[in-house]
This record gives C-alpha cells, sequence and structure tokens, in this order.
C-alpha cells in the first residue's frame, strides 16, 4: 500500500510539475513576442538609417513598457552580428562582435526556457523587405519563476508525503484487519502440523462474520471430526489387537491341550507300571519332550508380548519362533509353513516389533492361502540391511490393503474396520526406516517384501 501511493504521488507530482511548466513557458513566451515585436517596430527604421541613438532610446523605452517580464539584457546588431546598441554598452560595445554565447543561448530557435533556469533567451531576425537588416537579443530574469517552481515541488512533496504516510497507514490497518482472520487460521494449521489439531476459541468464531465466520465453523467441525475419527481409529486398532490376542491365546490354548492326555496318559503309565524300567524310561521321555514343547510355546508368547521396555537385539531364534506360533492356525486349515532362516549372529534391531510385524504377515498369509499349500517365510542380511520375504499361494492381496501396508499416498482405510492389522505393521515397520514392497507372482499369490536398514555397533563405536 504504501509503495503504490509513493508510486501515486510520483505520478500526480510529475504531472503538476510539467503542467506549471508548460504554462509558465507560453506566458514567459508570449511576453517575449510582445517585448520583441515592440521592439523590432521602434529599432527597424533607426537600423535602416543607421541612427545608433534611435536604437539606444528604444531599447530603453521596451525595457521600461516590459517591467512585468523582467528583461535582463537586450542587443540589437546588423547583418554582420556587430552591435548596434545594447542595454548595456560597456558589456557590449558598439560595432563590436555579438559574444558567441550570446548567439548558442538560444541555438537554432527563437526561444529558449529551461525548467528552474534563471534566465529565458529570445532572438528575433530583422529583414527589411525581403533581406536580413539585424537580429535583437534578449535575455529575462526567470528567478521568480523558478522559486516559484521551487515552492511547488516542496508543496508537492510535503502534502504527498502526508497523504502518502496516512493513505499507507490507513492501508496496512484496513489489510492487517482483512487479514487478521486468515492469520488465525494460518497459525491453527502450523500448529496442527507441528503440535495437534486445536479448535478456533468460539469467541473468535463468534465475533466473525461472513465468509470467515462459516470458514472457521467449517474448520472446526473439521478438527472435531479429525479428533473422532482418530479416537475410533484408535478404538478400532486396540480391539484389533485384542480379537488377534484372543485368537492367538484360543490357538496356544488348543497348542497346549493336545499333548496334555498324552502327558496324562504317560503319567498314569509311570504310575501303574512304574516299575518296569522299559515302560518308566518311555514315559518319562514322552513327558520331558511334551514339556518342553509347552515352555517353547509359552517363552516365545511371553517373548512376543512383553510389555516391559527392554530392548533386545533380533536373534536367529526370533524369527525360527514365528513358525512356532503360527503353527497351530496354519494345522487347523492344513496348511504348511516353510522358514528359511540365514541368521547367524544378533542383528541391532529391537526384536519386538519386528517380531509382531513378521507375525501379522505370517496371520495373514495364513489365512489368505487355500488348504494343501505352502506360506514361505525367508530372513537375510545383505548390505546392512534385514531383508524378510512372506510368500503365500492365495488370491493375491487387495490394491487397496497393498497400498495400506505400503503406506502409498492415496492409501485409504478399508471399510468396517478391515486392514487394521496390515496398519498396525505398517507403522511398527515404518518407525524402523523399513521400505515395504508387495508383489504379485505371475502364477499366482502373494509375495511380501521388507528391507529394514540397520548400523553395526562396531561402526558406531568407531564413530563415537
Amino acid at each position: 500500500m504504501a509503495a503504490l501511493m509513493v508510486l501515486v504521488g510520483v505520478v500526480l507530482s510529475e504531472r503538476v510539475l510539467s503542467r506549471l511548466d508548460d504554462t509558465q513557458e507560453r506566458h514567459l513566451r508570449e511576453l517575449t513576442q510582445s517585448y520583441l515585436d515592440g521592439l523590432s517596430s521602434a529599432a527597424a527604421p533607426s537600423i535602416l538609417r543607421d541612427d545608433v541613438w534611435e536604437v539606444f532610446d528604444a531599447i530603453e523605452r521596451a525595457q521600461q513598457l516590459n517591467k512585468s517580464l523582467r528583461p535582463v539584457e537586450a542587443i540589437v546588431a546588423n547583418a554582420d552580428n556587430r552591435v548596434i546598441a545594447a542595454s548595456d554598452p560597456r558589456a557590449h560595445p558598439v560595432g563590436a562582435m555579438v559574444s558567441s554565447s550570446i548567439i548558442a543561448a538560444t541555438g537554432r530557435e527563437t526561444f529558449r526556457f529551461d525548467s528552474g533556469a534563471d534566465r529565458a533567451h529570445a532572438q528575433r531576425e530583422l529583414s527589411y523587405p525581403g533581406r536580413k537588416v539585424g537580429t535583437i537579443y534578449a535575455s529575462f530574469d526567470t528567478r521568480h519563476l523558478a522559486i516559484e517552481r521551487r515552492d511547488v515541488l516542496t508543496a508537492l512533496i510535503l502534502t504527498n508525503g502526508v497523504l502518502t504516510f496516512l493513505l499507507a497507514a490507513a492501508g496496512w490497518l484496513l489489510v492487517a484487519r482483512m487479514m487478521r482472520p486468515i492469520r488465525i487460521l494460518s497459525d491453527h494449521l502450523g500448529n496442527a502440523r507441528e503440535n495437534h489439531v486445536a479448535a478456533i476459541a468460539p469467541d473468535i468464531v463468534a465475533a466473525s462474520h461472513g465468509e470467515f465466520g462459516r470458514l472457521f465453523q467449517a474448520y472446526n467441525e473439521l478438527v472435531h471430526s479429525t479428533a473422532e475419527r482418530q479416537e475410533l481409529s484408535k478404538r478400532l486398532a486396540e480391539e484389533e489387537r485384542l480379537g488377534s490376542l484372543g485368537r492367538l491365546a484360543s490357538a496356544l490354548a488348543h497348542e497346549i491341550n493336545n499333548p496334555l492326555g498324552g502327558l496324562f496318559n504317560a503319567l498314569a503309565t509311570v504310575k501303574s507300571h512304574g516299575q518296569i524300567e522299559s515302560v518308566r524310561v518311555g514315559s518319562v521321555g514322552l513327558l520331558e519332550r511334551g514339556l518342553v514343547g509347552i515352555r517353547d510355546v509359552v517363552r516365545t508368547t511371553l517373548a512376543l508380548y512383553r510389555t516391559d521396555d527392554t530392548r533386545r537385539h533380533l536373534m536367529a531364534a526370533d524369527i525360527d519362533d514365528l513358525g512356532l506360533l503360527v503353527a497351530p492356525e496354519a494345522r487347523r486349515r492344513g496348511i504348511s509353513v516353510t522358514i528359511v532362516n540365514t541368521l547367524d549372529n544378533s542383528i541391532p534391531l529391537p526384536s519386538t516389533p519386528i517380531r509382531q510385524a513378521v507375525l501379522n504377515l505370517l496371520l495373514n498369509a495364513v489365512a489368505a492361502a487355500p488348504e494343501g499349500s505352502t506360506v514361505a517365510l525367508s530372513a537375510a542380511v545383505t548390505d546392512r540391511r534385514l531383508l524378510v520375504e512372506v510368500r503365500d499361494r492365495g488370491r493375491g492381496l487387495p490394491h487397496e490393503a497393498a497400498a495400506l501396508l505400503t503406506g502409498a499416498a492415496h492409501a485409504r482405510p478399508l471399510s468396517a474396520g478391515a486392514g487394521l492389522g496390515l496398519w498396525m505393521t505398517h507403522r511398527l515397520l515404518g518407525d524402523l526406516g523399513a521400505t515395504i514392497c508387495v508383489d504379485y507372482p505371475e502364477d499366482t499369490g502373494t509375495c511380501v517384501r521388507v528391507s529394514v536398514p540397520f548400523t553395526c555397533d562396531e561402526e558406531l563405536a568407531n564413530v563415537a
């Protein structure tokens, strides 16, 4: 606004000064022509008679009659540019050549006036009849016009400066008032990006009218809807987690309950025929193998769903335990699970989130695989990255679910709360900087590849 006002002030000042210069030049030109007309009429006959005193008298009368024009100097020269008479005979003696500076003052023009200059110059050729008999050179004091121009310029600067300041201040206040609702909205959006989404205060919404009032109300409704959706997502995720735990607990209970019958039979055999060494040894071996199997299942479950904050590096046994966890569900559906695990050392990655994420992928693959097929899990380390691949022979993971798993920009929550396991898997792996890729082999099924980067502890020690 200030720049606009300054531009307007400069343009207006330029136009006013230009009009003033044109007016001054036009009036001065008219007065000069009148002066030269009178002087030439009075001096021409005397020049023909070569009467110097009459020319002096004509110059004197012309200066007296045109005092308002403020003539400073007048020179009447003959056809050879020699002075016949001048208003100042001492500066321009009779018979002397007219100074070249006086001739150059007007140049080829008959009148010359520069804006703000202290003098104006004019010349008039005298001819009779049809031949040049002389020239009149005259100069006029124009300092009063320069002073008038400076006064106008000063007034313009002061007036335009005050008006520019007032209008710029008014424009700034007006624009600031107009932009205040936008600033409030942008501040809330910035806070939502950095911290949390907060609604606009009700008093601000009540004080806003028109488009901004409706905009604030729509924003608050959006904030309310976002908060409700986040709360609903948390509840659905928690319900999905509890449901998964319930299904896993049921499968584990079935897995533990199966060998219990054999264990009790072995125990009864020991009670009845414990005196027979072969029967006792066979029964005790059966009891030991059954208890070891139950112990492995319980230990693996505790390691996977531990609630403490301890962080343990991923081991090869963590991958092998996943086969034990999904074995009950796989046997129930008539599916075999194969694991190719080439890990030989501990990997500096948190074991709990990786085990949970890979277990979710295995359970999804088992659920999608047809009866009698095989689900394959492989784990390897290449170029400081953990590579995990889960492959099944099902109908293929839907593209919407694949987008949710990989975190694609166009991913949308699936209907009826479905896909929360995939969403949780993406969150667990995303926190570790992992990349997830879903491929569809030409034969059938789905192949999910997970790549998790890590840094060796030795390198960290060297850097430190």
